[in-house]
């Protein structure tokens, strides 16, 4: 389970593509509805590209790629083929895929200082198809929680935003606007390291990634960006010996799209 930064793109004057720049915002809209595709590259033959890039030298340790279809692509940094980005936990050792058929990608890496970030996307899934990606994370690691709660203290769910109209003849029709990712948990036994960790993130009071299961292959895609709801309460001991650690609850709402 990780907390990671808001994503770093999050404007169009960031990106640069060589076809279709009409739908480059969609890259950073959490909307999985609206995508970026290329134009007049629906060939595995040619290469489309999206570079990334930043005001400043920004650190960067993860990224994820949500509603893709690319089957070969890489992706490097600072704007040199050579610059591959070494990954761990996953199903390859770079960033450098040949026969990729998952649509979701979540990687971890060592932090880099980058300029820019780079995707060549070569070939598609189903052949000759135009080149899509619904959602570019690119992100830095927060913390990565060293326990994980149990199952009945774990409490993910979509809530929806709806309008319920009760009609004349006892019928019920339900208007669904939005629906939005709460995520609800309790840890124990964290260590006054991590307490404090948590709330660094807690009292910043800003927004970032909540990423439960990241994974480079077979990944749920449960990426949301969020804001820590409520009270801080890890001053809690969990145990009579204060050495035990303490104990506390979070509780994550998605932000507005």
């Amino acid at each position: 389970m990780e907390f990671i930064k808001a994503n770093l793109l999050n404007t169009t004057t960031q990106i640069t593509v060589n076809s279709n720049t009409g739908t480059v915002s969609n890259l950073f809209n959490r909307d999985y509805l609206y995508q970026w595709y290329s134009d007049q590259f629906a060939n595995d033959l040619t290469t489309t590209s999206i570079t990334v890039t930043f005001d400043a030298t920004t650190s960067v340790s993860r990224i994820s790629l949500l509603d893709t279809n690319f089957k070969e692509f890489n992706i490097y940094y600072n704007g040199a083929t050579a610059n591959s980005i070494s990954i761990s936990n996953a199903d390859t050792t770079t960033i450098s895929y040949t026969g990729n058929a998952d649509t979701h990608k979540y990687f971890r890496f060592n932090t880099i200082q980058v300029s820019s970030i780079t995707i060549d996307a070569k070939k598609t899934i189903t052949a000759n198809q135009e080149k899509l990606l619904g959602l570019f994370v690119v992100s830095d690691l927060d913390i990565e929680l060293s326990i994980i709660p149990s199952a009945n203290k774990y409490k993910p769910m979509i809530v929806p935003k709806q309008v319920v109209h009760k009609l004349s003849d006892g019928g019920t029709r339900v208007n669904t606007i939005r629906r939005k990712w709460e995520t609800q948990f309790s840890l124990d036994y964290i260590e006054e390291s991590e307490r404090d960790s948590l709330y660094n993130i807690y009292s910043a009071a800003n927004e970032f990634n909540y990423v439960p299961f990241g994974t480079a292959t077979g990944w749920d895609a449960i990426i949301y960006e969020c804001v820590w709801d409520g009270p801080f309460d890890f001053y809690e001991y969990s145990d009579n010996a204060a050495s035990s650690g303490y104990s506390g609850k979070i509780s994550l709402k998605e932000t507005p799209v």
